[in-house]
């Protein structure tokens, strides 16, 4: 089982560039990829998300990578000698040509004619460079994983002490609904005792009250109860993304829970539905991290 949220990141350098990449991810309803790159790195936008999608079932998930160029080499820039010196050329002849022209000439304003000096567009990426990123993503994902898993057992362990103590309130409810006919019995027979002077006959007696005791019983809502609670469990243990059907169960385990407050007729058993409750909301809050 694992959790939603994780960080994981990869640094790469050499002598004409360095590379930093990070990945974030918390919860989401679905898989959400965005990208923060370096204009060198935009074209790689779908190599990495293709590397995460094959990883990752669902999160939002934020990339940051950047790109930072140590050499002109690596910035793309390129001096084009033959053009220069065909400007340089260019301007002796005109020099000699035009008297009271000053012809001393600099390598600044040989540097400022069109094309003597270029940078290349630098968001096309080469297959070096795509393979870098390639491993940084991967190393970057390793770590975001290892966080996610550790997660995930933290809060596996927190699901099945909160499941727990589910259990042991259902368990009390259960010891409670089993005494519910016999102090319907009881009050019974007091009020007619007091009201009715022994008029009503054991038969009506006998009737009643088990017409009530088919209305208050809760052992359905119960048996189905403790089944939803012991799948929860097991499906802690499974290695696939569980976040949607945990989510599922718990719906399940509320509808229960909701039917033997209303059938149970008990202040004692609304009371630890309240309890049951309160626990299951904690639960859900949780697995909403769940992948």
């Amino acid at each position: 089982m694992k959790s939603m949220t994780g960080f994981g990141a990869s640094e790469y350098s050499d002598e004409v560039q360095s590379i930093s990449l990070e990945i974030k991810t918390v919860n989401h309803r679905y898989k959400d990829i965005s990208f923060r790159l370096s204009r060198k790195l935009a074209g790689l936008e779908d190599t990495i998300r293709k590397i995460i999608s094959s990883r990752l079932s669902r999160g939002h998930v934020e990339v940051f990578a950047k790109y930072t160029g140590t050499s002109a080499q690596s910035a793309g820039i390129k001096y084009d000698g033959r053009l220069a010196r065909a400007y340089f050329d260019i301007l002796n002849q005109m020099g000699g040509e035009l008297s009271g022209i000053d012809t001393k000439i600099s390598v600044n304003d040989i540097a400022r004619f069109p094309n003597v000096i270029t940078a290349e567009d630098t968001a096309n990426t080469d297959e070096e460079l795509t393979g870098i990123i390639k491993r940084m993503t991967e190393e970057a994902l390793d770590m975001v994983e290892a966080s996610r898993i550790s997660e995930g057992e933290a809060l596996k362990e927190d699901f099945l002490k909160r499941v727990r103590y589910i259990s042991d309130k259902v368990s009390l409810i259960k010891e409670l609904s089993d005494q519910i006919p016999k102090g319907y019995y009881d009050t019974l027979m007091k009020n007619i005792s007091e009201y009715t002077k022994g008029i009503l006959s054991e038969e009506r007696l006998a009737t009643e009250i088990a017409i009530y005791a088919d209305r208050v019983n809760i052992s359905e809502e119960l048996v189905r109860l403790n089944s939803h609670t012991e799948s929860f469990n097991k499906a802690l243990d499974a290695n696939e993304p569980i976040g949607r059907k945990l989510d599922f169960m718990l719906q399940e385990i509320n509808r229960e829970v909701n039917t033997i407050a209303s059938k149970s007729n008990s202040f004692e058993i609304s009371s630890l539905v309240v309890d049951i409750k309160a626990e299951l909301e904690k639960i859900r809050e949780q697995v909403q991290n769940i992948e």
